[in-house]
């Protein structure tokens, strides 16, 4: 990158009015002496061609660079002169080109020295070449910056009146009109965005304008009291859920452990190894439930620290996958996986990516018909590593397609049955978990076919 500092700006400036003030005065010598039939005419043209060939150089090359601080700076930067309105830049440019070509003629007619005449030219042709640089580069920044012709002041009248005669209001009462509507304008706009601290001086404006500013503040407070409103909901919701969790903790560990002594017993009775086995298993889908309570609160409400790497997701569904076969064969289940060859590399936690996997396994695992096949497929399309895993429900969906996202609810499951096994809570924490990494989580239903999807963009070699 090649920058533009203040001094070469400088120096070809300086060059550029050297080469200038060298044709004026050859210029103007070879006239005198062509007058005067002396030698040296052809050193004068000489000097007046440099000038003039150097000149434009450093003059293209300033047009090049004007307003720019940089070969990859895209920024044009003005100055004071440029806050001038163009027309006006191009009256006054034009009459002191006029004023130096009429006291040039009127150099001719003095009686000067040889001297004397290159030293009076060569103070016209440095002045007329200060300002003309001065003007005829501002004109060069308004080009490249696009308003040449905005920022004229035949424009702005031109605009002005426009505004006038569309309103039909007087000219004062139609920027105040314009400039209130405008404030209200961007102040709905910053509210949109979710800048709620976004508040109107309502004695700033008049007449319908101040009743427009009355009522967005009326909105804007309106909207913050309700997202204040929700925020203390949710915060409640996941301190409830957390204490209460947190309370039943300990009575069920202290139920689970005694349940363990008891199944070590050697107990006869075989209508209290029954009652044994039941504790066991209702004090286990408890304390299951319980962790899974806690675990959706801090997904829920974003309190889950995540560390993104760069992730193998293929490795990472062989790893789930194969803790699974057990289960599956449990049930006469058919694992059919179908995954590219090589890696496909993500951006994600690699915990709790696995936990939304292992969720979606355990959900195939519970709720598949038995002696079926379930479907586990990793492809990669459009830049997205697309994960899916499929199967037939041993129980029926819902018919409407407007529930199928139910299911990702909390404590939702397929079988309107609340006695199976789970919490109903592993879609939800699925989900949440792949949003909170940045993927997509989605669910499709189709008769008894449920499809879960995972999402996430592939990342490069690098």
């Amino acid at each position: 990158m090649k920058e533009y500092t203040t001094g070469i700006k400088s120096a070809v400036i300086v060059i550029h009015q050297m080469f200038i003030v060298l044709m004026v005065c050859g210029l103007f010598g070879t006239g005198y002496v062509a007058q005067r039939n002396l030698q040296g005419m052809g050193l004068l043209m000489l000097l007046s061609v440099i000038g003039l060939v150097g000149s434009f150089v450093t003059l293209a090359y300033l047009t090049g660079i004007s307003g720019r601080k940089s070969t990859d700076d895209p920024v044009i930067y003005l100055n004071m002169v440029d806050k001038v309105y163009t027309d006006v830049q191009m009256v006054l440019f034009i009459g002191f080109i006029y004023l130096m070509f009429y006291m040039g003629r009127g150099l001719r007619k003095l009686d000067f020295a040889f001297s004397g005449l290159l030293v009076a030219a060569g103070t016209v042709g440095y002045l007329m070449d200060v300002v003309f640089l001065i003007l005829y580069l501002s004109i060069v920044r308004r080009s490249k910056d696009n308003t040449l012709l905005t920022h004229s002041f035949i424009y702005q009248c031109i605009r002005f009146w426009r505004q006038v005669i569309s309103t039909k209001q007087s000219p004062k009462r139609c920027t105040k009109k314009a400039r209130e509507r405008y404030e209200i304008q961007k102040a709905i706009e910053s509210i949109a965005a979710g800048a709620l601290d976004t508040r109107l001086d309502v004695d700033s404006f008049h007449g319908q304008e101040r009743e427009l500013a009355e009522a967005v503040n009326s909105i804007r407070e309106g909207l913050s009291e309700a997202v204040m409103d929700r925020i203390r909901n949710e915060r409640m919701k996941a301190d409830l859920i957390t204490n209460v969790s947190h309370d039943i903790k300990t009575p069920l560990t202290s139920i689970v452990n005694y349940v363990d002594l008891l199944k070590r017993e050697n107990l006869e009775n075989e209508n209290a190894q029954n009652y044994i086995r039941i504790l066991d298993e209702k004090s286990q889908r408890l304390k299951q439930l319980t962790e899974d309570l806690v675990e959706a609160s801090k997904i829920s409400s974003g309190n889950v620290k995540l560390d993104m790497q760069r992730i193998d997701f293929v490795e990472l569904i062989y790893q789930t996958g194969g803790e699974f076969n057990e289960r599956f064969e449990a049930r006469d289940l058919t694992i059919v996986t179908k995954l590219p060859h090589g890696s496909v590399m993500v951006e994600a936690d690699g915990r709790q990516l696995y936990r939304a996997i292992e969720n979606l396994y355990t959900n195939a695992a519970k709720y598949a018909l038995e002696k079926t096949r379930v479907y586990v497929e990793l492809e990669v399309e459009d830049g997205q590593a697309i994960f899916s895993i499929k199967n037939i429900s041993k129980t029926p969906l819902p018919e409407n397609a407007d529930k199928e996202h139910d299911l990702t609810e909390r404590f939702v499951r397929g079988e309107a049955s609340r006695t199976t096994e789970g919490s109903g809570l592993g879609l939800s924490i699925a989900k949440n978990l792949t949003n909170l990494m940045g993927g997509t989580f989605e669910l499709k239903l189709d008769g008894d076919l449920f499809v879960a999807t995972i999402s996430f963009e592939v990342l490069g070699n690098n």
